[in-house]
């Protein structure tokens, strides 16, 4: 490799993070790359994640809105307001979650995107909405006593900490990368690859799960299954501030995942049987 080809491929003097070539990126050094070349968030723009998030964000403030029985004028203002800033938003999070890819440890990584993140999005979520709602109602409609805005905040933050550990998932596996180089797929391929991912993603935990009882590390299974529920009903119980929200949502997560847990170790086992499962 000649010293041209060599410029930048070390974190320690690249300006771009999909400049770096290094075997072993450390999350630390993702943070202080980030933080010294900042401009690679707006150079690197997601488009890609910004296309996904303002689609399925449009829908979920809809369904949310006209389930709470808000009128077509409130829900599409609601839709709106949420589309004028949450495309930026989520493209440049999308940016800094592409960055941290490649980190390690990855347990570090998750935990990072999943708060930072949604803790910048939802604070400008929260103020966009309630300025709305508070002091431009005479001129864009708003629902008369907010319920609807919580209810779609509460839920919205759950969302994005889910969504934020989807993308960094799917983007470790080269899906909606952008300036990547020839890692970088057309958009159209990485939607061909999404379905799966879902599948592979959503299956994580139940089969973890089943894996530590396959395994006899029953306490790591039901510190990994009570995590699940808890965090659920931590999320929406203090986002919505109900109490309510909390236990029932939590005993609700809990029964989703106590069936997929279950399902997974039936699977496995007849797959173990039939010789396709070696582990």
């Amino acid at each position: 490799m000649s010293d041209e080809e060599a410029i930048h491929h070390s974190i320690a003097d690249a300006d771009d993070m999909e400049e770096v070539w290094d075997e072993r990126i450390y999350v630390k050094d993702v943070i202080r790359n980030l933080l010294s070349h900042p401009a690679q968030l707006i150079t690197r723009w997601n488009w890609k994640a910004a296309t996904m998030g303002a689609l399925l964000r449009g829908t979920f403030y809809f369904t949310v809105y006209k389930a709470s029985r808000e009128n077509w004028a409130v829900t599409m203002t609601a839709v709106f307001v949420e589309l004028a800033f949450r495309f930026f938003t989520t493209g440049l999070s999308g940016a800094v979650v592409q960055s941290f890819r490649k980190a390690t440890p990855i347990w570090q990584a998750n935990i990072i995107v999943s708060i930072l993140l949604p803790a910048f999005s939802h604070t400008v979520e929260f103020f966009t909405h309630y300025i709305q709602e508070h002091y431009f109602f005479d001129v864009l409609a708003a629902s008369q006593d907010g319920v609807a805005r919580k209810r779609a905040f509460a839920i919205s933050v759950l969302f994005s900490v889910l969504s934020v550990l989807f993308n960094l998932y799917i983007m470790r596996h080269g899906v909606l990368l952008v300036g990547a180089g020839e890692e970088t797929k057309t958009f159209g391929q990485d939607l061909k690859r999404i379905p799966r991912l879902v599948g592979e993603f959503v299956a994580f935990l139940p089969v973890q799960i089943s894996r530590f009882l396959e395994t006899g590390k029953t306490l790591n299974a039901l510190m990994w299954f009570s995590a699940f529920g808890l965090s659920v009903g931590a999320i929406l119980g203090t986002f919505r501030g109900r109490w309510q929200w909390a236990w029932t949502t939590a005993l609700g997560a809990w029964g989703i995942l106590l069936f997929a847990v279950v399902l997974a170790i039936s699977i496995r086992f007849f797959m173990r049987r039939s010789g396709k499962l070696a582990d």
